[in-house]
């Protein structure tokens, strides 16, 4: 086995990635989107930028938690206090975490941009057909129908029902990937100048259609301006997916201004993202799914856990069953 190509440059695909290269001959990323990362991808609006999907993390795993370490003597990681509370129109009650919360320094997305430094990775190209060989193979297309490549191997690192698409034919992994529910998240991110009076840093919002909001800023720019990132809970988006951008836009920012209790401020930056598939509501409890006959699996933290633990877990998953898949046929 010579060459392997990992479809998703999220967290969960360049860990698999990054796991197998100098094990593998040839392993190539492929991310339909501009730039790697998922849902920590950052967003840019202008001068203003704003970690619009995850926030912060969370470690659990011993594994993972050795691998924040190394990020941390990086310097791509650092612990985040921030104070989390509950807030229900204005009122604010005390929600301690009670496990160290992490970010990415300066941004969330630097986590994937270290480890996409050490990929193959092809950007704007979205893998829409795979198609098995005799030999055991797999031919892949882009969505215009062009031949990118031959590969032994084929790993998805996608959301569940892009896996099952690419999937159809292998059952073993399909059928469970039809299976998994994910939630529509609408974001908002919204600059005020100036800075807004409010002494928390992150808030779950109660009976609100907002579900989280949280303050953001970059690295040396704290002083300048307040950018907020505002996500609507499940039951909202869902109902307002197929919505106007303008009025989610105006929605938010009103359910914003209500949940604060303050008088309402013209924004400087507004603007809005629909997380199509957000969040795993059944993850299938499996850290990885490997097809040995057809040479094909699949990652991500629909597998697992919606964490970014989850992610980074499933995608060392994937590499060592990979792995342990070539040394079986070498064998």
């Amino acid at each position: 086995m010579s060459s392997v190509a990992v479809i998703g440059a999220g967290l969960a695909g360049l860990t698999c990635a990054t796991a197998l290269k100098g094990l593998i001959p040839s392993v190539k990323v492929f991310e339909k989107s501009i730039f790697p990362g998922g849902r920590i991808s950052r967003f840019r609006a202008g001068e203003y930028e704003f970690n619009h999907g995850a926030q912060y993390f969370t470690v659990n795993n011993p594994l993972f938690w050795n691998i924040v370490s190394a990020w941390q003597s990086e310097g791509i990681v650092r612990p985040w206090d921030g104070w989390i509370v509950e807030l229900e129109k204005g009122q604010v009650s005390n929600s301690d975490m009670a496990t160290q919360a992490f970010v990415g320094y300066p941004r969330m997305q630097i986590v994937v941009e270290n480890l996409a430094q050490n990929c193959e990775l092809t950007v704007s190209c979205n893998i829409s057909e795979l198609e098995k060989q005799s030999d055991g193979g797999w031919r892949i297309f882009n969505e215009r129908g062009d031949y990118l490549g031959a590969f032994d191997i084929v790993i998805i690192s996608t959301t569940a029902n892009e896996v099952s698409n690419l999937c159809r034919g292998v059952p073993s992994i399909s059928v469970l990937a039809d299976r998994v529910d994910m939630t529509v998240c609408w974001s908002g991110m919204f600059a005020f100048e100036p800075r807004l009076d409010l002494p928390f840093d992150a808030a779950h919002v109660l009976n609100s259609p907002l579900s989280w909001i949280s303050r953001y800023q970059l690295a040396g720019q704290q002083d300048k301006f307040d950018c907020w990132v505002l996500h609507a809970s499940p039951e909202w988006s869902q109902l307002y997916a197929a919505s106007y951008r303008g009025r989610v836009m105006h929605a938010l920012l009103q359910s914003f201004w209500e949940a604060v209790d303050l008088p309402e401020m013209k924004a400087v930056s507004s603007s809005v993202h629909c997380w199509k598939h957000a969040v795993p509501i059944n993850p299938i409890n499996e850290d990885s799914l490997f097809d040995e006959t057809e040479a094909i699996g699949a990652c991500g933290d629909w597998c697992t856990a919606p964490r970014i633990e989850g992610a980074v877990l499933s995608g060392f998953s994937m590499a060592d069953r990979v792995m342990k898949y070539i040394h079986k046929l070498d064998a």
